[in-house]
């Protein structure tokens, strides 16, 4: 005998409801619909009473909640089981320990089977079937009656589920539209996108979309008109600039260029201007004056490095400069990642891969420079320091040899050739004041930064009055490091914000969010700094665990007064401060009394672990002050037994 639970579906993606057949079944008051809704977003899975409780009451329940909740189960499963005896119903709403569990086959609930539709489209697009992919992606969103979710969201505001379901049918609509474009369906996906559009008037992904959409059926004017309006929204409500995702867009819509999201129309030639790991994907915030200036000095230098302390955003930069500038090469443009390279043949190796060279075991420098030969284009060299002379030989054999290659180079450390220009890679900057009207003035890069990664773990996160000055103080702390503040934010999927500023105590231990798709010292933030700690030979790590016990800012003089007292070393300091500032550990400046010395907090934190390491941590110091009467060591360092300051 077929069951009621065979022909029970229950619909969340618009008004809540269950049906029977084609019969709408009657859920009774918004509380106990909010209870089917909340068990129909984990089906199969446990709920427990006191999360049913929470969503309910959102955390002030009643004294007879546990009682309300109860009937309201009890009603439900007497209405998806109505008609049928007792002895003979199918639980569909069982019973757990503690709790309740939506027993219903999955593909009943429009949520789940709009997934596994989406899940599916994705599998075909990966396999090369972008026009079935199409289809089944359209079936996918058919699923959805309303893409604003009110009901769902007035039975459960509280709920980061629904806010991420939401994302969920963004996501699979841009996916839609970017494969009707990419099938040569633009007409088919002009109403998605527009409705897209003006369900989400200042995502700029989804308005790049639509200006793209615009553009491929002719209505290049109304784009223009769109773009316009979208920039100055833009400048006032958020005070920022247009992403480079949908500046893109619209150079698109002017010069009729016909590609989505760097990929090339159907039955077009491929992308051979472009080879290796490809520019950001999102675009990069407050490098707009780097860009322009890197894009300067490649026009007068053939070999110019990028430089500057870990987590700074080096490669980030290297590739949005290197796609600035793509038109410029004939031959385009190719990536050698050498972040794992240590030796000679994997150097070479890296760079065979990322050319296309055949796969041998063995490779020459003169392959290279002979695959080279008569080519014009940029080559960027990304994360060199492991291998900085082996690299440093081959980009010298490379420009003797191919004039008409450019070499740009990342690197925390300079390789030192003659004809290398070089920029430093500064911080993001962040005030260290907070502004009396935060809406009166836009927010920094940084701050913009922490909201845009906050947002895509917490949707709905914004920069407001509330929240301004303790984003200011999570990026300040972190030094404006783009990777360390793109990893804080990563934490807000779980924490608050004084739950993420409790853990800046402590960064490179607290600041350890889970982080793939990038090489693996950008996994966490001790990691990044590390890898500058293991490019010091054993005198400079020596030397740099000793500064952990000075201040952020400090002399010569104090560097070897420490070194003297915890240490024991008579070393030639300024010549191993020099080398700490080549490393990228260290900056060097021109302050009152003559020439300063600072270390970035987050590095900072490494020395001060180091300190234990080394077993200068329960030294005493008897350090005088220097001859300018600056205060140099740091009172707070860990465990130090004392400090003496003799004037």
């Amino acid at each position: 005998m077929i069951g009621s639970e065979s022909l029970l579906a229950i619909q969340i993606l618009g008004r809540v409801r269950a049906t029977l057949g084609d019969v709408e079944i009657e859920l009774g008051p918004p509380k106990q619909r909010a209870v089917l809704a909340l068990l129909a977003l984990q089906p199969g899975h446990p709920v427990s009473l006191a999360e049913v409780t929470a969503a309910l009451w959102e955390g002030k329940p009643p004294s007879s909640a546990s009682h309300l909740v109860h009937t309201y189960v009890a009603r439900l499963r007497q209405a998806l089981d109505s008609g049928m005896p007792r002895r003979q119903r199918t639980n569909v709403i069982g019973s757990v320990p503690g709790g309740y569990r939506l027993t219903i086959a999955e593909q009943r609930i429009d949520l789940q089977a709009f997934r596994h539709l989406a899940h599916q489209a994705t599998v075909l697009r990966e396999s090369k079937q972008p026009e079935h992919a199409f289809l089944m992606l359209g079936q996918a969103l058919a699923k959805w009656e309303d893409p604003q979710l009110e009901d769902l969201f007035a039975l459960l505001p509280q709920r980061d589920e629904v806010r991420l379901i939401r994302q969920e049918l963004i996501n699979a609509t841009l996916d839609y539209i970017s494969l009707g474009l990419e099938t040569g369906r633009a007409t088919s996906v002009l109403s998605v996108a527009e409705r897209l559009s003006e369900m989400e008037p200042l995502n700029e992904m989804v308005q790049a979309r639509c200006l793209q959409t615009l553009a491929r059926t002719g209505q290049r004017v109304v784009a223009m008109e769109r773009y316009a309006v979208l920039r100055g929204r833009l400048q006032v409500e958020l005070g920022v600039d247009p992403s480079p995702e949908l500046e893109a867009a619209y150079r698109e819509v002017l010069d009729g260029s016909g590609s989505v999201g760097g990929a090339v129309e159907s039955g077009s030639a491929p992308d051979r201007t472009w080879r290796g790991r490809g520019p950001v994907i999102d675009g990069l915030l407050g490098r707009a004056e780097d860009t322009r200036q890197l894009v300067r000095l490649l026009d007068r230098h053939r070999m110019v490095t990028l430089t500057g302390p870990p987590g700074v955003g080096k490669s980030a930069l290297a590739l949005t400069v290197a796609d600035a500038t793509r038109h410029r090469y004939s031959d385009g443009v190719i990536v050698v990642d050498l972040s794992t390279a240590r030796t000679r043949q994997d150097v070479l190796r890296a760079c065979a891969h990322a050319f296309g060279l055949p796969r041998s075991r063995d490779c020459e420098p003169w392959m290279l420079t002979e695959y080279l030969d008569g080519h014009q284009l940029l080559l960027v060299l990304d994360d060199t320091e492991l291998a900085l002379d082996d690299t440093a030989a081959l980009i010298d054999d490379t420009l003797r040899a191919n004039p008409g290659v450019v070499v740009l180079v990342t690197s925390r450390e300079l390789l030192g050739m003659p004809y290398e220009a070089v920029y430093q890679v500064r911080p993001l900057a962040v005030d260290a004041e907070i502004p009396a009207d935060p809406a009166g003035r836009p927010p920094e890069p940084a701050l913009q930064l922490f909201a845009r990664r906050a947002a895509q773990v917490r949707p709905g996160f914004r920069l407001g009055p509330s929240t301004w000055e303790m984003v200011a103080t999570i990026c300040r702390q972190l030094d404006g490091l783009p990777l360390a503040i793109e990893l804080a934010a990563a934490c807000m999927r779980t924490d608050t914000l004084p739950e993420l500023v409790a853990r800046l105590a402590d960064p490179l231990r607290e600041i350890r969010p889970t982080r793939r798709g990038g090489p693996s010292h950008h996994g966490s933030l001790r990691a990044a700094m590390y890898r500058s700690f293991a490019l010091l030979d054993a005198t400079e790590q020596r030397c740099f665990a000793s500064l952990g016990a000075l201040a952020e800012d400090f002399c010569a003089e104090a560097a070897a007064a420490v070194a003297r007292e915890i240490a024991g070393e008579q070393w030639n300091m300024p010549y191993l401060l020099d080398r700490l500032v080549d490393k990228s550990v260290l900056e060097v400046y021109d302050g009152t009394g003559g020439r300063r010395y600072r270390m970035l907090a987050t590095v900072r934190a490494l020395a001060r672990e180091m300190l234990d390491r080394f077993g200068y941590a329960d030294r005493a110091l008897t350090v005088r002050s220097c001859r300018n009467g600056c205060d140099c060591l740091d009172a707070r360092a860990p465990k130090l037994a004392e400090y003496y300051l003799i004037s």
